[in-house]
């Protein structure tokens, strides 16, 4: 059985682990329905109600292909932890990365996962050239397909086997990290991200405080890494909820030993290294990535809603930017965004939490991360992404046999 990170994401279904791109091909071009599976990162229902489920892990693509100054055809079903080594190796680095680095290119890119950093565009924007495996089983690349339709396509036109990847020198970053009262930060967290290179913060329930992040680069020796405190402030904010049930007293009164357990952190690491946390607890997420000139006052409407009526809530809310790019599907096409995630416990029901912020978030003109939990369906799609309907008409050129699709991305991409 196959299940995603969360397990919130379930399937019966056969995998089939292809060793070569030839086999591929032929796999590829059997009737039947199919989907790949990454890392399983992603919290939606993409995968289950294929008929088959493909894992490229076992490819006999190398990690690296050609090195060029600035650019290198990689293996696309290449995990992203293993990529960044192999790249430092050839002294070239990601400009950017997110939070986690557990997944493959191809499934970070196709589903626009991104980091944070005003002027720093997502993953799939450094995609300048591919190759995949058409639902027919021939071969594909970006002089067939429009660069901009594959470099965020959720696995639709094809399986992505290869792609050239822009990418900068390596470099070192220095992670600071504070505690600050949440007023402050939404009041000037404009202008943090206009003078860091990637600035984030996360919202702690009920404490009216917000843990800042930010990252300059530097020339600086590497320092010893830190001790990660972020599984255990999740389970101490978890430990808050639950007294809470029986005093709310006690909720404040531990909540408020956690702020000051908080310490400031100051730290300096490759590039890498620095970005990517390991995320041992596990959760449900929903995302959406709005225009800037509204998001201050969308936060302060999320902040409201949590504290009035979803008291249960105690994992932080996760809030980012990332730069405009050009691709037909990303969330950030025609200009920056600001991201606002939320999250819920993965063994307790989401849907009240959820359901209260979502409405909210598209109201403001909010696009979902096509990887988190959302229940938006193709009318508002359409009607959120200039180019969604040509992409549409795009699969259906290529794939009219539906091969791609399942029933829950038929709702998302099919009339």
């Amino acid at each position: 059985m196959w299940t995603n990170w969360a397990g919130n994401q379930r399937a019966q279904t056969l995998i089939t682990r292809p060793s070569s791109v030839a086999e591929l091909q032929r796999v590829v071009a059997q009737p039947d329905s199919l989907r790949v599976v990454g890392a399983g990162h992603s919290f939606t229902p993409i995968v289950a109600g294929a008929d088959r489920i493909l894992d490229l892990s076992g490819l006999d693509l190398p990690t690296l292909g050609k090195v060029g100054e600035n650019r290198v055809w990689v293996n696309a079903n290449a995990r992203l932890w293993d990529l960044s080594p192999a790249l430092a190796d050839h002294g070239l680095a990601f400009r950017n990365l997110g939070d986690i680095n557990a997944q493959s290119l191809a499934g970070a890119a196709s589903t626009a996962t991104h980091g944070t950093g005003r002027s720093l565009p997502c993953l799939a924007a450094e995609i300048t050239a591919a190759k995949l495996v058409g639902a027919d089983g021939d071969i594909l690349s970006t002089d067939d397909v429009p660069l901009e339709m594959v470099q965020v396509s959720l696995g639709l036109l094809g399986v992505l086997t290869e792609a050239q990847v822009s990418l900068v020198p390596k470099y070192n970053l220095r992670r600071r990290v504070r505690l600050a009262r949440i007023e402050d930060t939404l009041t000037h967290m404009h202008q943090k991200w206009a003078d860091h290179r990637n600035f984030e913060f996360f919202y702690l329930p009920f404490t009216g405080r917000a843990v800042e992040i930010q990252h300059e680069l530097t020339a600086d020796p590497e320092t010893k890494a830190p001790f990660d405190l972020d599984m255990i402030a999740v389970k101490a904010l978890k430990l808050a909820r639950n007294a809470g049930r029986i005093s709310p007293g006690l909720r404040r009164m531990l909540l408020h030993l956690l702020t000051l357990a908080q310490s400031d952190e100051d730290y300096v690491g490759e590039s890498w290294r620095v970005l990517c946390s390991d995320r041992r607890i596990r959760f449900k997420e929903m995302e959406y990535h709005l225009p800037p000139e509204v998001a201050e006052d969308v936060l302060q409407e999320v902040l409201t809603r949590l504290h009035r009526n979803h008291q249960d809530i105690y994992f932080p809310i996760e809030v980012r930017q990332t730069a405009g790019d050009t691709a037909c599907l990303s969330p950030f096409q025609g200009g920056p965004r600001i991201s606002i995630a939320i999250h819920s416990d993965v063994d307790e029901d989401h849907a009240p939490f959820f359901d209260a912020i979502e409405p909210l978030l598209v109201e403001a003109g909010g696009r979902p991360h096509w990887g988190k939990m959302h229940s938006l369906t193709y009318n508002t799609l359409s009607e959120l992404y200039p180019d969604f309907d040509r992409f549409c008409a795009l699969r259906e050129q290529l794939d009219p046999a539906g091969k791609f699709l399942t029933p829950a991305l038929a709702r998302l991409f099919q009339p």
